[in-house]
């Protein structure tokens, strides 16, 4: 046996080709008569390919500006007695003069008893922050 593949534009040349195979060549086939009912109507040839609508382009998305943080408020002003601040002094003094020396030098005066009562805060900050750093 012999299989031929053949390729044709439309159903309708197909059609014809079959039946345009002489009897003596179909084998156990069907007369080309009865091929004609074996074979689908014509499909009518498709309609000219209309233009595709264009896409449609999004459309930007807008997308806000970071908006900063609000600044913090400025934390509430710790009032600070004289007695704690005189016993943080102790401490670092404990440890050491120089250093107790050194944080009254940064503020601006020879010992703290010298320091204006609202720079005592700031004063007990500077002293725990030394103290920490010589028992770290």
């Amino acid at each position: 046996m012999v299989e031929i593949t053949l390729n044709f534009k439309t159903i309708e040349a197909a059609r014809q080709a079959l039946l345009d195979i002489p009897a003596s060549a179909l084998v156990g086939g069907p007369e080309p008569e009865a091929l004609g009912a074996l074979v689908p109507a014509p499909v009518p040839a498709p309609k000219a390919k209309q233009k595709a609508a264009p896409a449609e382009v999004p459309k930007p998305v807008e997308v806000p500006a970071p908006v900063a943080a609000p600044e913090p408020a400025p934390a509430p002003v710790q009032t600070v007695d004289y007695a704690t601040l005189q016993k943080a002094v102790f401490a670092l003094a404990g440890k050491s003069r120089e250093a107790a020396a050194g944080v009254a030098a940064s503020l601006g005066v020879k010992t703290f008893k010298e320091l204006p009562e609202d720079k005592w805060a700031e004063a007990l900050g500077a002293v725990q922050e030394k103290l920490a750093e010589l028992e770290g």
